[in-house]
């Protein structure tokens, strides 16, 4: 088997299947041999025609020794090592912590897991930032209530909380419709102190951030990538229209953009941390002063990994072939002005929006109809994840399936 020909193993944690799909069609399309290795049997990227093989493993992200061991045993099958990707923060965690052993076992696409690991714990990151005077939001990191009062006397509001790390809310104790929330906004001292009350007990770790003014549609997203050898090979951007939770979650209408002094600035904070691999920067501009805050930076592909692809960057692959030792290709002509929907989520950040006045049904619509739009679900040539889908929810709704 050839360099190029190295397998691909896109993992698939239990509870966030978003950018699983993206990342098998990315690879897939360009003939790479795609290992779907999940948490659940009936995960939707397994059902695409560009998996090859479907592995379940149920619980690798609580327990990292049974991932180890079934990449183990595919490379002493398959007589090679394959390429690994994370799809969401606990695959993310979980290749991290067993950044060492993976030696002589898989090649992993989280090149530095040192850095990583502190890029993924916001508390760290944070720190992180302050030593290199990187334009982030100001941000405490109270572990008692009595230092949340004084974060209640010093901050302005609204601010934003967050947990530490991905899973730092996960908690017995804590109520689901706070540990499931990636951040939520608060307007008052009262309803922080009244969140402290709810985490701190159980010692769900969490930060306080400055809120940045602007609606959502001031949200960016850089995507870039840094090879092996410290060179930019590639970078993107898009803006988020809407978001999933409003206000503070994950991008589900986004329009690729052309925005190169953004970009600049977000190679420029890769080149400054030394960082290597596929890099998804998250920005907000300030709607007054019109600058950029840096909100984090994921060591993995973003959730709607796909609209990049789609418009001529397909990171995935560009990190494929940097895994396998391959040089850079040339890049087409980056489309921008393209649209991607993750309807599902999109429906739900919908009510939300509609409840606050900010969207209506009437401009809702033709957003969602446009042509061209890149659906997280729906591809023609590939048609079998959406129909999975669909007929999963029909059977719940009967009463006869998960």
């Amino acid at each position: 088997m050839t360099a190029a020909a190295l397998p691909a193993v896109v993992l698939s944690c239990l509870g966030a299947p978003e950018g699983d799909l993206n990342l098998v069609r990315s690879l897939g399309e360009q003939g790479v041999h795609v290992i779907v290795l999940s948490e659940y049997h009936l995960v939707p990227a397994g059902r695409s025609r560009y998996c090859r093989e479907l592995i379940v493993v149920p619980g690798y992200t609580q327990a990292p020794e049974l991932l180890l061991q079934a990449l183990q045993a595919l490379r002493q099958r398959l007589g090679v090592m394959p390429v690994v990707f994370p799809s969401a923060d606990p695959d993310l965690n979980v290749l991290t912590r067993l950044a060492d052993a993976l030696d002589g076992v898989a090649i992993s696409t989280v090149i530095d897991a040192q850095l990583a690991a502190r890029l993924s714990n916001k508390q760290h990151f944070d720190e992180l930032a302050q030593s290199h005077d990187l334009p982030v939001p100001r941000t405490y990191a109270p572990s008692t209530l009595d230092a949340l009062d004084k974060v209640c006397a010093d901050a302005t509001f609204p601010l934003i909380v967050k947990p530490s790390h991905p899973v730092a809310w996960h908690r017995a104790g804590v109520p689901r419709m706070v540990s499931a929330s990636k951040a939520i906004a608060v307007h008052t001292p009262q309803a922080l102190r009244e969140l402290g009350q709810t985490l701190l007990p159980f010692g769900a770790e969490f930060l306080v951030q400055q809120f940045i003014r602007g609606d959502d549609e001031e949200h960016y997203d850089v995507h870039a990538y840094v090879d092996r050898r410290g060179r930019a090979v590639a970078s993107t951007c898009g803006r988020k229209w809407r978001i999933n939770p409003p206000h503070a979650g994950s991008g589900c209408y986004v329009e690729s953009t052309w925005m190169p002094g953004l970009e600049t600035l977000a190679l420029e904070i890769l080149a400054c941390l030394g960082y290597r691999g596929i890099a998804n920067m998250n920005f907000k501009r300030d709607s007054v002063t019109g600058d950029f805050k840096l909100m984090e930076i994921n060591p993995r592909a973003s959730q709607w990994n796909i609209l990049p692809t789609r418009c001529g960057v397909n990171l995935a692959w560009i990190a494929y072939r940097d895994a396998c030792g391959l040089p850079p290709q040339a890049l087409p002509e980056r489309r921008v002005g393209v649209f991607y929907l993750n309807l599902r989520t999109d429906l739900r950040a919908l009510r939300i929006y509609r409840r606050e006045g900010l969207w209506t049904l009437a401009r809702w619509l033709p957003t969602v109809l446009r042509p061209g739009v890149v659906h997280q679900l729906v591809q023609w040539r590939d048609p079998r994840p959406v129909l999975h889908v669909l007929i999963r929810g029909v059977l719940r709704r009967l009463g006869l399936g998960q």
